[in-house]
Formats: C-alpha cells, structure tokens, sequence
C-alpha cells in the first residue's frame, strides 16, 4: 500500500510540474507548424487535460506490467513449499509462508488458513469458503488499477472532441467579426479544432490497446490461479484422509 501511495504521489508530482512548466514555455515560444510543441501551442487550454491522461495512462501502463507477470502475482517459486506444508498438514507453516511473501495467491490461500484456525479444525470447506469469498476481493482490488486505463482511453477522445468544438466556436465567432477573408484569422481556430482531436485519439487508441491487453493478462493469470488453489485444497484433502484426522498444525 505505501509502494503504491509513493507510485501516485509520483504521478502527481510529474502532473504537476508538466502544468506549470508549458504554460511559461508556451509564452516563450512561438507556435511553430512544423514541430511537436508547435502543434501543442496552436491545440489550446484542452491539450493540459489530454496531457494528464496521458501521464496517467503510461503511469498505470507501467504499474500493470510491472504487478502482472504469473510469477509475481502467483509468486510460483513458492507453490512446492506450500505443497510440502500441506502434505503435512502443518497450515502454520502454509501461514508463515504466506505471510512472508504477498501476492494474489498468498492473500487467498493466507485467509483459508485463518478461517480454519478460528476453530482449531482443519476442514477443508470451510477453507474453500474463505479462499472463494477472499478471492473476489483480490481479484476485485487487483484490476481497479488497470481499469482506469480504460477511463483514459475514453476520456481522451472526449476531451479532444471538446478541443475541435472550441476551435470551431471560436472560428465561427473570428467570421462573424469579418475574418471570412483573412485565412490567418481562421487558421489558429481550425488548428485547434484539429490538433485536439488527433493528440485525443493518439492517446486514447494505445491507451484501450494497453487496457485490454493487460485485463486478458490479468484474467489469464486468475484463471490459473484457480487451478493452483484446486490443486493444494485437493492435497490437503488427501493428506488429511491419509492421516485419518481432521487436526492439525493450525494458528
């Protein structure tokens, strides 16, 4: 949780000095056609808004790539010390383990192991109980993150819609006070109308390529979470017959 603060307060930070920064640029500078910051100087007050989807949409990009690998979110070199615990049925051990190494796997498997420790019994549908409803959780808080992709992959083409309204008001308004004859009158408000569209849509497309891409990822991931929980409930299921007890090393 304080990794992630840190990650935000990041963003917010880089956000921040990017708003203050292109506004004394933008005074310095005159809009030139033919360069990147040209076309941002002739796209208006709309191209800010577009400018922090854009950190935000590489800032949680990164952050997903980053959290959505199966090892780390399976943490799969820990699974044969958890077979070995449960074997044994020693969930004190299974405890231990999962306390040490966090991750959407630990958490689920931690959270069976705490149900059966409230009664001293190891039963295994109890267990399953808790790791399905902790799983929901899990999986729940795990894409919030990455979603947001997709609320700047919509919002970046909206703003930029709003850009090309402005830029057409405003020429409208330039016609309207005679400047149907000057084409450098006009000129300033059609950039604007066309620039914000085109910076809206070429973060809004990567965006949604990157949201997608990383929600089957994530999905796949939990789909084969299910089956490395279905494995270690089914191994605890038969050491517990094997044993002949319901009981064992539990918290």
């Amino acid at each position: 949780m304080t990794l992630r603060r840190s990650r935000i307060t990041t963003f917010i930070f880089i956000a921040t000095l990017a708003f203050v920064a292109l506004p004394a640029w933008a005074q310095e500078k005159a809009p030139d056609m033919t360069t990147l910051w040209g076309l941002w100087s002739v796209g208006g007050i709309v191209m800010y808004p577009i400018l922090a989807l854009c950190i935000a949409a590489v800032t949680i990009s990164i952050f997903g790539y980053i959290n959505t690998p199966e090892k780390k979110m399976l943490t799969t070199h820990l699974i044969p010390q958890i077979q070995d615990a449960i074997d044994q049925v020693n969930l004190q051990e299974v405890q231990t383990i999962c306390n040490a190494n966090p991750s959407l796997l630990t958490n689920i498997l931690s959270a069976g192991v705490q149900r059966v420790g409230e009664s001293g019994e190891v039963d295994v549908g109890a267990m399953e109980k808790a790791m399905e409803e902790a799983s929901v959780e899990e999986a729940s808080a795990g894409m919030r993150t990455i979603s947001y992709l997709s609320i700047c992959a919509q919002l970046a083409p909206m703003l930029g819609l709003l850009g090309t309204v402005t830029g057409m008001i405003k020429a409208f308004e330039a016609i309207s006070h005679g400047g149907m004859g000057k084409p450098d009158a006009l000129a300033g408000n059609i950039g604007e109308a066309m620039i914000t569209t085109a910076f809206g849509l070429i973060v809004g497309i990567p965006s949604m390529f990157a949201y997608f891409h990383l929600k089957t990822r994530y999905n796949t991931n939990l789909a084969r979470l299910s089956r490395v929980m279905g494995n270690l409930l089914h191994r605890l299921t038969v050491a517990i017959n094997s044993t002949g007890s319901h009981h064992g090393q539990v918290l």
